[in-house]
């Protein structure tokens, strides 16, 4: 572990920020820490949403190890879909509890309260800007809406607060909202204006903590969809045994993109059936792949207890999720991820001294090799 008190370590984890949008926007800050640091174009973690890669990035590890492959899964007990937003779901520990043990001090600030519920417990300063407590509110101000960009300023102007204010903590994580990158392509002016401002800060940052290390990336790109499948109204229509389709893409915050995802786990009731399912679903139209949960599992480093029986990507265009239709076209303008083709994000360290580099092709791989080895 490269840690020693009294040097800290920021990593930015901003949601949504896939490669294209590194390299259509205009980020002097961040490309020269790019460029006299440690770049690469590297992969998000399979599906590319927020709580699998998350999760991978905090512990250094695939899901197969951790055990978070999703944001929403089907309840055992009430065989309805929850979200995934419990400690209780891990199964390996945290850069935060690793830090701990060497008396270091770790911070969290976040866009969503989901973040702070499995994390939270395990930062010594922990706040989201959604459903800000009373206390967050005092000390930090009322945060923008939830829906805007001026959010993402909050959150890292008040991680810049903590280090203020709390002069013993050496880890600070910083987790943003991907809503910009859900309402506007990379080169939409809006999308700059958004990027632009939250360079201004990290230049902020450097020039306040120039001896601290920065690891940047994300946890999934964003693509622009056409068509949404409801898989299990599909599925029941043609007469197939499931329990549920689940998007794990899903959570509390359906504004910016419904709760479809580009990934579907299928949870069936008669397993003899899967393989018919399998063929009907990899000739269906809007589907790129469908996998036994088991070959997924191998494939993608998942944990093969917690994505269904059938794990089905969408294709470049498609998305899934419950519509009131079989399939129905999307708004003009709509953006998503989940599947495979936002796998492509920027991997950046600044000030870190990774060492050996080669085996850094993944988000998790930059506090892997930076915290874990």
């Amino acid at each position: 572990m490269q840690l020693e008190k009294g040097r800290k370590t920021i990593i930015l984890m901003l949601d949504g920020f896939g490669t294209e949008y590194f390299l259509a926007s205009d980020m002097p800050v961040l490309k020269k820490m790019a460029q006299d640091g440690f770049y690469r174009e590297g992969k998000a973690v399979f599906p590319t949403l927020t709580n699998a890669n998350n999760i991978s990035i905090v512990c250094g590890s695939f899901p197969q190890t951790h055990g978070v492959t999703t944001n929403c899964y089907l309840d055992p007990l009430t065989g309805k879909p929850a979200f995934l937003e419990d400690p209780s779901c891990l199964k390996s520990p945290t850069l935060f509890e690793m830090a701990a043990r060497e008396g270091i001090r770790s911070a969290l600030v976040t866009s969503k309260s989901k973040t702070i519920r499995i994390l939270g417990d395990s930062v010594d300063a922990g706040l989201s800007a959604q459903d800000a407590d009373r206390q967050t509110i005092r000390d930090f101000g009322s945060p923008p809406d939830i829906y805007s960009i001026e959010v993402n300023e909050w959150i890292v102007r008040s991680g810049m607060k903590i280090l203020r204010n709390r002069p013993d903590i050496d880890i600070l994580y910083i987790h943003t909202t991907d809503y910009p990158m859900h309402m506007w392509a990379p080169e939409d002016e809006r999308s700059h204006n958004h990027l632009s401002r939250l360079d201004r800060l990290i230049g902020e940052m450097v020039d306040r903590y120039p001896d601290a290390a920065f690891l940047v990336t994300a946890d999934h790109g964003m693509n622009p969809k056409k068509e949404c499948l409801d898989l299990e109204k599909i599925l029941r229509a043609s007469g197939f045994p499931i329990r549920a389709a689940i998007s794990p893409v899903a959570d509390r915050l359906v504004k910016h993109h419904g709760g479809h995802g580009g990934v579907s786990y299928i949870y069936l009731k008669d397993r003899s059936c899967r393989d018919e399912i399998l063929d009907f679903l990899s000739g269906l139209s809007g589907v790129d792949m469908a996998l036994p949960a088991e070959n997924a599992a191998l494939l993608y480093r998942l944990d093969g207890e917690r994505i269904g029986d059938i794990v089905v990507g969408a294709d470049l265009e498609t998305v899934f999720g419950k519509v009131e239709q079989e399939r129905i076209n999307l708004h003009e303008g709509y953006r998503n991820h989940g599947s495979r083709f936002e796998e492509s994000i920027p991997l950046i360290a600044w000030n870190a001294g990774l060492g050996e580099i080669d085996n850094i092709q993944y988000n998790l791989d930059l506090t892997k090799a930076f915290f874990f080895e």
